[in-house]
């Protein structure tokens, strides 16, 4: 499970929205006196904070600190369909339109088409398979001014369960 740490801003029915701090992992790098990535997230006038939507089985409020999660075979699933099967659908475009014998400028047609179609397919399927990418509150963070609506700290809800 890949989780944050972030502050729920706000509050719905079936779901959070967390706030967490974007970061890049070039703190980490050994490589990152001579990176130019380094550079650019250093003096990024962007804002640094990010937004996530996240199902809450937990009683939280605003203010919360809590920890989001995304399982790891999730996020290789969504990055396989958002990243290589347009480029796998181009390529196969490529091998077919040259073994029968098209042209150069017919094989460049295909293999843009094909990754467009290839895109257009990752667009559609990303928007019906949205549970791919669910990210779940995991946790909720203990704080100085924890205090749920019921008056329990971190009590998790049982949704018709014993």
């Amino acid at each position: 499970m890949i989780e944050e740490q972030g502050r729920v801003v706000a509050v719905e029915r079936d779901f959070v929205w967390v706030e967490t701090i974007r970061q890049s992992s070039c703190s980490s790098c050994s490589a990152r006196t001579g990176c130019g990535q380094h550079l650019s997230e250093k003096y990024r006038t962007g804002s640094s904070f990010s937004y996530i939507k996240a199902i809450s089985p937990w009683v939280v409020k605003e203010g919360d600190m809590v920890m989001v999660g995304i399982p790891e075979e999730s996020l290789l699933k969504a990055s396989f369909l958002i990243y290589l099967f347009p480029l796998l659908l181009m390529m196969a475009g490529i091998w077919l339109s040259s073994v029968m014998g098209a042209a150069d400028w017919l094989l460049l047609l295909s293999a843009g088409l094909l990754l467009v179609l290839g895109f257009g397919a990752v667009r559609l399927l990303g928007k019906r398979s949205a549970d791919m990418c669910r990210v779940d509150v995991v946790r909720v963070l203990p704080s100085e001014n924890f205090h749920l609506s019921d008056g329990s700290s971190g009590q998790k809800l049982s949704f018709g369960q014993n």
